[in-house]
C-alpha cells in the first residue's frame, strides 16, 4: 500500500526557499552593537584550581575543619580502642565486658558503669 503525498503548492514552497536564502537588510552598525550587547550580558568563567572546587563542593573551610576533625577522631579511636587493652586483663575479666557479638572494642563503650 503506497500513501499519495498531498497536493503541494510549488509557488509557495519556492517564496519559502527564497526567503531561507535571502539575508536581511539591517542597518548599519547593528549587528556589532546586538552582538556585543550579547558579549556583555554573558558570563564570566572564573576558573579555579581543582583544590578550590572540591573544597568549595564539599561546603567550604567550616566544612572542611568538621571532615578533618572527624579523621583525627577516627584515627585516633581506630588507635586506642582496639583489642589491645584486653590483653591486660584475664580471661574471666574480658568475658565480663563482651556485651555483643563482633563489636570488637567496641564493647568498652557499650558497658554501663
Amino acid at each position: 500500500m503506497t500513501q499519495s503525498r498531498p497536493p503541494t503548492d510549488d509557488l509557495l514552497e519556492a517564496a519559502f526557499a527564497d526567503a531561507r536564502h535571502a539575508v536581511p537588510d539591517l542597518p548599519e552598525g547593528l549587528m556589532e552593537r546586538v552582538l556585543s550587547d550579547a558579549m556583555a550580558e554573558m558570563p564570566v568563567t572564573n576558573k579555579q584550581p581543582l583544590w578550590r572546587q572540591v573544597i568549595g563542593t564539599l561546603g567550604g573551610w567550616p566544612a572542611m575543619a568538621g571532615l578533618a576533625m572527624t579523621a583525627c577522631v577516627g584515627v585516633w579511636a581506630g588507635g586506642t580502642l582496639t583489642d589491645d587493652l584486653m590483653l591486660g586483663l584475664t580471661p574471666l575479666d574480658s568475658a565480663a565486658f563482651e556485651t555483643g557479638a563482633g563489636l570488637g572494642a567496641f564493647d568498652l563503650l557499650l558497658v554501663d558503669g
